[in-house]
C-alpha cells in the first residue's frame, strides 16, 4: 500500500541531522528525473529575481534572508531527510521524530511525498531547503518551470517506481491536497500499467455536519500517524483501524474500468 502525502509550506532551516552538501548531484536517484536544469533554473532566478517576484514565488510580504541564501544556494546547502525538512500542520501531527524504528521504517517503505519542484520523494531521500509556494512557477531563460507540467513530464517514471510492488493490485492512501490530486492523477496509472488495477481510497473529515478544509491537514497527519503506528499494510485493514479523535460515518465505493475510488467520511470528536 502506498501512501501519498503533501508538503508543507513551512519548511525547517537547521537540523541537527543535516549533513553537509557535498554532491552537486544530490537528486541523482530520485524518482522523478530531469532536475538539474530546473534546479539550476531555480537558483538563477531567485539570483536575478526582484523583491515583488520572490514575494510572489513564495508567497511571502516579507522574506527571510536566511531563507533567501539557502534557496539560492540550494546545491550547496546542507541537506535533510524529506520528513524532516517539512514542518507544517501535517507533519507536525505526524509527530515523526518521536515514532519509533518500526514507524519510522514502515513510512520509509510506504509513503511519498509530492514537492513543488522536486517531484515525488521518498521519505529518505535528502533535500535541501528550498520554498516555492504550490501552484506558482518560474520562468529563466528557456526554462518555463511550473510543478503540473514537470509531473506530466513525469508521469512514466513514477509510474514505473510504483509498479515496483509485486501485487497484482496498486492500493494508494491518499492524503495529498487537491492540487497535487491534480497535478498526478491517480486514476490515470492503470492506463499506463495495463495490466494493474487501482484502489484508491481518499478520507474526508467532518465536524459539526460540514466538511473541514484547513484543518483536514491535521487529521491527514493523525491518520498517517496511526497507519505507521500500527503497521497498516493495506486498505482493507485501514477501514478495521480506529483513530484517535476520528470515527468513521460512511463509506462509498465506485467502480470505473480497472479503478476502484473509495470515499471514507470521518467524523471529528
Amino acid at each position: 500500500m502506498w501512501i501519498l502525502f503533501s508538503p508543507s509550506e513551512k519548511k525547517c532551516f537547521t537540523h541537527k541531522n543535516a549533513i553537509p552538501s557535498t554532491n552537486t548531484y544530490f537528486y541523482k536517484d530520485f524518482i522523478c528525473k530531469n532536475l538539474q536544469e530546473i534546479l539550476e533554473s531555480y537558483t538563477q532566478y531567485l539570483q536575478h529575481a526582484s523583491d515583488a517576484q520572490l514575494q510572489k514565488l513564495f508567497g511571502a510580504k516579507t522574506i527571510s534572508l536566511n531563507a533567501l541564501s539557502l534557496a539560492q544556494n540550494l546545491f550547496n546547502s546542507p541537506l535533510l531527510d524529506s520528513i524532516k525538512r517539512y514542518d507544517g500542520v501535517a507533519f507536525n501531527a505526524l509527530d515523526y521524530e518521536n515514532l519509533d524504528k518500526n514507524a519510522q521504517d514502515y513510512l520509509a517503505q510506504n509513503l511519498l511525498i509530492f514537492s513543488n519542484l522536486f517531484g515525488v520523494l521518498k521519505t529518505t531521500d535528502k533535500i535541501p531547503y528550498y520554498d516555492l509556494k504550490q501552484g506558482e512557477g518560474f520562468s529563466f531563460k528557456s526554462l518555463n518551470f511550473t510543478t503540473k507540467q514537470f509531473y506530466a513530464d513525469n508521469f512514466a517514471n513514477i509510474c514505473k517506481f510504483l509498479e515496483t510492488t509485486k501485487a497484482e493490485s496498486l492500493e494508494f492512501l491518499d492524503l495529498r491536497a487537491s492540487f497535487y490530486q491534480k497535478c498526478f492523477p491517480l486514476h490515470k496509472i492503470p492506463n499506463s500499467l495495463s495490466h494493474k488495477n487501482a484502489h484508491i481510497l481518499t478520507p474526508n473529515f467532518i465536524k459539526n455536519g460540514k466538511i473541514v478544509s484547513h484543518y483536514a491537514k491535521f487529521y491527514r497527519g493523525i491518520l498517517l500517524q496511526t497507519c505507521a503506528k500500527k503497521g497498516v499494510s493495506s486498505l482493507e485493514k485501514l477501514l478495521h483501524t480506529e483513530i484517535t479523535g476520528l470515527t468513521l460515518r460512511d463509506k462509498n465505493t465506485t467502480h470505473k474500468d480497472n479503478t476502484t475510488q473509495t470515499t471514507l467520511t470521518y467524523t471529528i470528536a
